[in-house]
């Protein structure tokens, strides 16, 4: 499943508390994305699943080295966007156009990525729900 759609950014003309608010705003998602991987850990660490299934603990293991990556880029991201968000203020005491510049594109960049991983982790989470579906013991 490839999403056609791509992240745009509609910064530039902002107020600071606009984008501050964006910013706490992807983090809140990011706070709860870690939710979602950090239950979906326990899953893979838990024995619930149907015996003699094929690759089972291939599959397991190859998922928990997944969601410790993405635990990791999401506690990652969720650091630079608190970064982030206390470094945006200082773009009011700019006043050349390169200042600005900079802020707007260091915040571009940084939702950018966060969108990026954002769907990489819908992702993962959408392989990981229609495999476990099929793994789980029902009875």
């Amino acid at each position: 499943m490839k999403t056609s759609q791509e992240y745009k950014s509609f910064n530039n003309e902002k107020t600071i508390a606009e984008l501050q608010y964006n910013m706490q705003r992807f983090r809140a998602n990011l706070q709860f994305l870690k939710e979602d991987l950090d239950f979906l850990n326990f899953l893979v660490n838990t024995s619930i699943y149907k015996e003699n299934m094929r690759d089972l603990f291939e599959n397991l293991e190859r998922f928990k080295k997944e969601i410790l990556k993405a635990f990791n880029k999401c506690d990652m991201l969720i650091t630079e966007a608190n970064f982030q968000a206390s470094q945006i203020t200082q773009k009011i005491e700019c006043d050349e156009l390169a200042c600005d510049n900079y802020f707007i594109s260091a915040q571009n960049n940084l939702e950018k990525n966060i969108y990026d991983f954002i769907i990489e982790s819908y992702l993962l989470k959408t392989e990981m729900y229609n495999y476990l579906k099929g793994v789980i013991k029902t009875d």
